[in-house]
């Protein structure tokens, strides 16, 4: 099977997660095939720099979790002990981060039709949007 570009993402909230907000939206794009939703994984850091990782399985009854229960198709250790470890160092006192691996689903069919046509894709590389929004500033957009 011929993959897309995983995508590792990092999202820090000031408290506790808002699944009911988010899952909605995490459904809507895999339904539509835009991604493919590879793993979740919660880091959460107390007052007093007490950090905790765990699953949506370690959530079950907690109504904000079960709302990002959005079919995952996991593939054991890309999201490494180590990975939670530099999310944990990062996050502040109070947050939960929610770290989303995902694959780039729409890419799958372009990737596989430059390969039938003889070609390959040689880079794939984001710009953040704080970025694109500062040169679209300058130039006045």
């Amino acid at each position: 099977m011929s993959r897309g570009p995983l995508e590792f993402v990092v999202i820090e909230f000031p408290d506790r997660v808002p699944g009911r907000i988010l899952g909605p939206e995490l459904d809507r794009l895999v339904a539509n095939k835009t991604i493919q939703l590879i793993d979740m994984l919660f880091v959460s850091k107390a007052e007093d720099g007490t950090v905790d990782s765990f699953e949506l399985a370690d959530r079950d009854g907690d109504g904000e979790f079960e709302a990002l229960d959005v079919a995952a198709q996991a593939i054991d250790g890309l999201i490494s002990p180590q990975d939670v470890a530099a999310v944990a160092e990062g996050l502040s006192p109070g947050a939960t981060a929610m770290i989303v691996l995902f694959e780039h689903a729409w890419m799958r069919d372009i990737r596989d039709t430059v390969l039938t046509a003889g070609g390959e894709i040689v880079l794939v590389e984001r710009i953040p949007a704080p970025v694109v929004e500062a040169v679209e500033a300058l130039a006045g957009r």
